[in-house]
């Protein structure tokens, strides 16, 4: 076998607060879970050559671990998933892997109403290009942490001071746009109603990259007004203001930025959300807030590494509902980014959507499939690429999962060359020590 040691200091940093996390968590007041799981997943065209006679089948091994912690009482918030998977490709169509997933949001509240400190930390693989098929040639490991505190200053029982800090870094191993980020903010808070809050922000953020031949430091301000209006079942929160980004070279930038979000829970066993926005991000930004994300309106991103500035609008909504004998989850969205220089800019229309029959208390089968049509600015190209497949799931006892899994990912495009037909078939056995936490494969 091939063998391919960590990727540097993002590898080390992974695997150090995993530990670490492990260690402190158990001995907490606090829900924990952990799991280990076994995969095999062949496939057909492990390389996404659009060639079908030079297709290269393959079977990838996967051995999984990970944990779960969660807490949340009245001087500590903590959500924790974390997981290693080490990969054996059979035939060495690539290097064996390891790779760590790992999403943390801790809040301690040193002081009611007054002192909070945050810690966020997110690490996952990332393409390099959407352009480029999704393969382990096109992904890099990226790290964003990010901590700091947050002080409250109360001049009244409707008006508050809130003046936050933060000190972070996003690192991108091979991608090469690693950088140091400081931010903060400060907003006037004004609680109409019980029901109705309203706040004037100011945001400041500083980027500074490793490489500072290649990339272009720079600094963003939003100023804007926020609206949050809480009726019952629902949550509205409308921001609008303006963005000006100061870069170290080139052209100083500036734009609206307005967002608005609605979610509405329709039943006990029904969801509905939706969402649209118009603003500066950069790749960093974008992955932290994905990380903490609870709904998918909350959770896109460019879906590549970069250290451009983009101007992105977008729009979503979805729908979730759980019954005894299903389960159905939709959501669609569309996003259309402008980069500052990289030759990316690009539309999106996209949906995902998941059917789930619970024919016992032990067998669940799902019917997937996630579709987004791309059409390029810079270039004429035009893809779809489409992931469908159908799962069995089976519970041998509490603890034990034995899955089943058959999926066609396949993109048509206007470039031939882009294309690809991939024909896969997944079986996993997994265990887990209660439903917080369940080891997934990140194919």
């Amino acid at each position: 076998m091939n063998k391919t040691t960590g990727r540097g200091s993002g590898f080390k940093r992974a695997a150090l607060t995993m530990v670490f996390y492990a260690a402190i968590f158990p001995v907490r007041a606090a829900e924990f879970a952990y799991g280990i799981g076994y995969s095999a997943t062949h496939s057909d065209n492990i390389t996404r050559t659009p060639d079908a006679a030079a297709a290269r089948s393959e079977i990838i091994h996967s051995y999984l671990a990970g944990f779960a912690f969660a807490e949340n009482s009245t001087n500590f918030f903590g959500r924790v998933l974390a997981q290693a998977e080490f990969r054996d490709y059979q035939d060495d169509t690539y290097g064996d892997e390891s790779l760590y997933n790992l999403k943390s949001n801790l809040v301690w509240t040193l002081s009611p109403q007054r002192f909070t400190w945050t810690l966020d930390d997110t690490y996952e693989q990332t393409r390099i290009s959407a352009a480029a098929a999704d393969t382990p040639d096109n992904r890099a490991n990226v790290n964003v942490f990010s901590t700091g505190p947050d002080v409250y200053f109360r001049f009244s029982p409707v008006q508050t001071l809130a003046l936050g800090a933060r000190a972070g870094n996003v690192y991108t191993g091979r991608a090469n746009a690693d950088s140091d980020r400081f931010s903060g903010s400060a907003r006037w808070l004004y609680q109409a109603t019980s029901s109705n809050i309203y706040s004037l922000n100011y945001e400041i953020l500083d980027v500074q990259y490793d490489d500072a031949a290649l990339n272009t430091d720079y600094s963003s301000h939003n100023v804007f007004l926020r609206a949050d209006y809480r009726p019952s079942r629902s949550l509205y929160t409308l921001d609008l203001g303006v963005t000006k980004i100061n870069t170290d070279r080139g052209q100083d930038l500036d734009g609206t930025l307005a967002r608005f979000s609605w979610l509405r829970q329709l039943t006990t066993d029904s969801n509905f959300g939706m969402a649209a926005s118009g603003e500066f991000r950069d790749a960093g930004a974008d992955i932290l807030t994905a990380s903490s994300a609870t709904t998918p309106t909350a959770a896109l991103t460019s879906g590549e590494i970069t250290s451009d500035v983009y101007y992105v609008k977008r729009g979503s909504l979805f729908y979730n509902r759980r019954s005894a004998r299903f389960g159905l989850d939709l959501s669609l969205y569309t996003q259309d980014l402008d980069y500052e220089t990289t030759l990316q800019d690009r539309k999106e229309n996209g949906g995902v959507l998941n059917l789930l029959f619970f024919l016992s208390g032990t067998t669940t089968v799902t019917l997937s499939t996630d579709q987004i049509r791309t059409e390029y600015r810079d270039f004429v190209r035009r893809d779809t690429e489409r992931d469908s497949g159908i799962r069995l799931d089976y519970r041998m006892t509490r603890s034990v999962t034995l899955a089943l899994e058959g999926r066609r990912e396949e993109r048509s495009s206007t470039i031939p060359d882009a294309e690809y037909v991939d024909n896969r078939a997944y079986i996993s056995i997994l265990y887990r020590s209660s439903p917080l936490f369940t080891p997934v494969s990140t194919r």
